[in-house]
């Protein structure tokens, strides 16, 4: 066999050889333009909307192609992103090959800014415990050392008197200072301690709220035949995050407008902070089935119970991943010179609040307060006293004509007259025309309820026995201002054709007989009493026990 010798390798001139080598040069052209996997191509989030539940992040970046085929890698992403919402979007003339998520558990997200403090400054508290130790250690082997040679003269050998009262009054200055010094150096110490114990559980819980140890990466294949500049958005859906209403309601007098603050708490713990985005609030909900209910036959079978078959629904996959070119349109943000200015948008199942100021909110899993807007509602004002209940009246707040104001269910905070009275909850899920809610009791006003005993009697007629029941319920405005106030209170309803009941007086009250509610509406004026009642007699079985009071 013959051989070509090429320096020190031989290399076989047969025809399989050759063969080979021509198959390595037609394969070259194909690695030199094979795709070129570009450094993480940097972005920022500049945009994100709210869900009640989940939030869409939005993204922007500009980043350079060279002509040919390349891989745009975009990392640092929340590592919980909903792989089905990619949405990539850009500018430029290449086109988009392919959209790619994976998952990189090889790098940790960044700590944010609180964490690298909080470190920093337990680091320093560290090493000052440390100092303190050691001036610590030192006092004791000082100490040590004087009471190890506190035997003087020899034991033939006695010793002055003078030299023995110098000794003494050494030694004992020596170690009362040593002594003083170790007890500062301790409390200091403590002092320390206890500080750098705080940091740590502060660190503890930041570090609990940022425990994905991955972050999300999406690659983007292009191709361009020629290098290019472009700008590019991507957006996708995270889940742990969400916003919850929040209202402070303010009543400055009786007679005045509500001052409504509208507020939103935010939150997060999608691995990724929000730093100076541009927030919009959003009652939608993404990825909720959107799947209508279906309403299928009802069929009913012989000795069974009724079986109602429902269709077996696909779930929602979500949103596809858009590979479409499009244009990038970026609209500055201004600061506004006061409260932050939002811009109400009403879409076809949900609305939105875009505000423009931007705000910080970091995956910590914390509630930042958002403001969403303030208004004042015009409001009626009227007293309401279950005395059933409870003996006082609460002075309530109704606002009509609510709905403008796109209000949701949530917790509020109540102040009345510049004093903050408690936490109520706004729930216009249940409101009808008119919005209430209760700014606290009054103790201006006084309210009695006693039985009546001229109408309290038990009859027996057969084998049925009637119990008559009355009651009296007694007001008195001891207010400088005359007032309007609402009673309410009940008699038993039936639920059985053995039971009868008879609602006998009510004394003007307006009567609810499906619920049995009784309501009366009273002008009260300053420094007068007013007296209502009711009486209901009952009619039953002697062998059942109820409670008619």
């Amino acid at each position: 066999m013959k051989t070509l010798s090429t320096g020190r390798w031989p290399l076989e001139t047969s025809p399989k050889t050759i063969a080979h080598l021509f198959f390595l040069m037609m394969l070259l052209p194909l690695f030199a333009f094979a795709d070129q996997s570009l450094e993480d191509t940097p972005s920022k989030v500049k945009e994100v909307t709210v869900f009640r539940q989940g939030a869409e992040v939005h993204r922007e970046g500009r980043v350079s192609i060279p002509a040919g085929r390349s891989v745009l890698k975009v990392s640092g992403l929340s590592p919980s992103l909903n792989p089905q919402s990619i949405q990539f979007k850009a500018t430029g003339d290449f086109t988009i090959l392919s959209v790619r998520h994976q998952v990189n558990y090889l790098t940790d997200n960044k700590p944010n800014q609180e964490i690298e403090e909080l470190t920093g400054r337990k680091e320093k508290f560290t090493l000052d415990m440390k100092k303190e130790q050691a001036l610590l250690q030192v006092f004791q082997e000082e100490e040590n050392l004087l009471l190890a040679n506190q035997h003087i003269g020899g034991q033939q050998n006695g010793v002055p008197i003078d030299a023995l009262k110098a000794t003494a009054e050494y030694f004992r200055s020596r170690l009362r200072e040593i002594k003083m010094e170790r007890l500062d150096i301790n409390e200091r110490i403590q002092v320390l301690q206890d500080t750098i114990n705080r940091l740590q559980q502060q660190l503890q819980q930041l570090s609990a709220s940022r425990q994905s140890r991955s972050v999300s990466e999406v690659l983007v294949s292009v191709d361009a035949p020629h290098a290019v500049r472009s700008d590019f958005t991507i957006s996708y859906l995270v889940g742990q995050a969400g916003w919850s209403p929040l209202y402070d309601l303010r009543v400055a007098a009786v007679g005045k407008p509500v001052e409504l603050d509208y507020k939103a708490q935010v939150f997060q713990q999608s691995g990724e902070d929000w730093e100076r985005v541009a927030l919009t609030l959003s009652t939608g909900k993404p990825m909720s089935n959107a799947q209508r209910p279906v309403m299928n036959t009802w069929w009913l079978q012989e000795y069974t119970a009724v079986v109602a078959r429902q269709k077996q629904q696909m779930p929602m996959m979500g949103i596809e991943a858009d590979a479409e070119l499009d244009e990038v349109k970026v609209t500055a943000m201004e600061l506004p010179a006061h409260r932050p200015q939002v811009q109400t948008n009403d879409q076809a199942t949900s609305f939105e609040f875009q505000i423009q100021t931007p705000y910080d909110i970091p995956s910590d899993g914390q509630q930042y307060v958002v403001s969403i807007g303030e208004e004042s509602l015009p409001a009626s004002y009227e007293y309401y006293a279950a005395p059933k209940l409870n003996p006082h009246a609460f002075l309530t707040a109704n606002v009509t004509d609510w709905e403008q104001y796109r209000l949701l269910s949530g917790p509020a905070n109540l102040f009345f007259e510049g004093t903050y009275l408690g936490k109520s909850y706004l729930n216009p899920d249940v409101a009808a025309d008119t919005l209430s809610f209760s700014l606290g009791v009054d103790e201006g006003i006084a309210i009695t309820r006693k039985k009546d005993k001229q109408y309290k009697d038990k009859q027996f007629i057969g084998s049925k026995q009637t119990k008559t029941v009355g009651w009296e319920i007694e007001l008195r405005n001891n207010k400088r201002q005359d007032i309007t106030i609402v009673i309410e209170d009940q008699y038993p309803v039936s639920t059985s054709d053995q039971i009868e009941v008879e609602l006998e007086t009510h004394k003007g009250a307006k009567v609810d007989k499906d619920s049995g509610l009784l309501r009366w509406e009273l002008d009260l004026r300053a420094g007068t009493t007013a007296a209502i009642g009711f009486r209901y007699a009952v009619k039953y079985p002697k062998r059942m026990n109820l409670v008619l009071e």
